[in-house]
């Protein structure tokens, strides 16, 4: 009996013994994932509230770890006000950079108008505008951008590939002064716990640290939805060659956008050209070796501009540059009740293929090769010429 005992003290020490050396490691492993500092808002007005009936904590210039429902924040010519849900009469003005930092304990996150975010809000109260910057870590951040960025329908393998480029490309944005990183398609779209899901978070957990490098140093993983057929090279885009950007063979044929149009009227393409006074003829100057419109001539009626087919697609907001153009005569019957008259008016036809600029990893190429079974690391060295995946490491920025 008492050597049975002695036993089960033993196994029970070894096992206190496991547990805690794995609480460690991960406690450890926490302690080391990279924090990212993420801007969520720059409305003029904001409200911010708790999920439930567990409170905020604000603290700030005038507050110090108070319990709050909720805050609205509105900017006005004087300045910046501030007031709480309880207690709305007493408003309090802002000045100029006051940082209020929110946090809270509840899982369903803090709301910011109609999204939700977990991690830390950090509040910066600026002359012209407020920012509002979710500070968490790159995992749960990662988390929601794989959802935000993809379907989170398609194949795992396609989402993991995604993953490990998004932690590369928001790893490599680190450094700016109030935030590293925006949540719209200017860097990659992030819209807190709303695209966080089982799948995503699955996702995000099996690729955990690993990013992708070339000659030991991060990579600008740029990604895109679609490219026409062949990706890109950076160097016909912007001004930088990358050696592992270069253009490769994509498979989106059996994306459902993948060809588009667009129509302009005369009056939208004299607004927006009104120097040259409108768009009567686009002269294509040179394309890229893939078939994008590398540089145009444009001429109006007060005269003519030249202009890079990436500014063109800025200009017309279109979903690439992989675009051709067309004039045509479009009849139009006006009636004042009494006549009728057909009044011919020339319209701009822009035909396009793919979606985005073009450059690095399609992700509808990335769904298609993942349907097919091919596995994220093989899938983001075809779309990343010469990287490797390692776990992340501070040498790598």
């Amino acid at each position: 009996m008492i050597l049975k005992i002695i036993k089960i003290s033993h196994k029970l020490c070894l096992i206190s013994v496991v547990c805690f050396s794995v609480f460690q490691d991960q406690s450890l492993s926490a302690s080391r994932e990279p924090v990212i500092r993420v801007l969520i808002s720059k409305n003029k007005n904001l409200r911010i509230r708790s999920d439930s009936s567990i409170p905020l904590v604000i603290k700030g210039q005038k507050f110090s770890n108070k319990k709050i429902k909720g805050l609205t924040l509105k900017k006005e010519r004087n300045g910046t006000t501030l007031f709480f849900d309880k207690n709305k009469q007493n408003i309090y003005e802002l000045k100029n950079k006051a940082r209020i930092i929110v946090k809270s304990s509840d899982g369903r996150g803090i709301w910011v108008g109609q999204k939700r975010y977990s991690g830390i809000l950090n509040l910066l109260v600026l002359d012209s505008e407020m920012l509002v910057i979710n500070i968490l870590g790159i995992e749960k951040y990662l988390s929601s951008v794989v959802g935000s960025e993809m379907p989170t329908k398609w194949p795992l393998e396609a989402l993991k590939a995604q993953a490990i480029a998004s932690r590369t490309y928001a790893l490599k944005q680190k450094g700016n002064s109030f935030y590293d990183i925006d949540s719209t398609q200017k860097n990659q779209v992030y819209n807190g716990l709303e695209s966080r899901t089982y799948k995503t978070t699955r996702a995000v957990r099996s690729t955990r640290s690993l990013v992708l490098t070339y000659k030991d140093k991060l990579i600008n993983a740029l990604f895109h939805s679609s490219s026409g057929g062949m990706t890109e090279n950076s160097k016909d885009v912007w001004k930088n060659e990358y050696p592992y950007l270069s253009s490769v063979k994509d498979f989106d044929k059996n994306n459902p956008k993948l060809r588009w149009q667009k129509k302009f009227s005369n009056k939208e393409l004299e607004s927006l050209f009104p120097k040259i006074g409108g768009i009567n003829k686009i002269e294509i100057l040179n394309i890229t070796n893939t078939g994008r419109v590398k540089n145009v001539k444009l001429f109006g009626n007060y005269g003519s501009n030249q202009m890079s087919g990436v500014d063109l697609r800025k200009r017309l907001n279109l979903k690439s540059n992989f675009m051709r153009f067309k004039f045509i005569e479009d009849k139009t019957i006006i009636s004042d009740n009494i006549n009728s008259n057909i009044s011919k008016e020339r319209i701009l036809i822009v035909f396009g293929k793919g979606s985005g600029h073009g450059v690095g990893m399609s992700q509808w190429g990335a769904r298609y090769m993942a349907s097919k079974g091919i596995k994220a690391e093989r899938i983001l060295k075809h779309f990343y010429k010469g990287v490797r995946i390692k776990p992340f490491n501070k040498n790598f920025l």
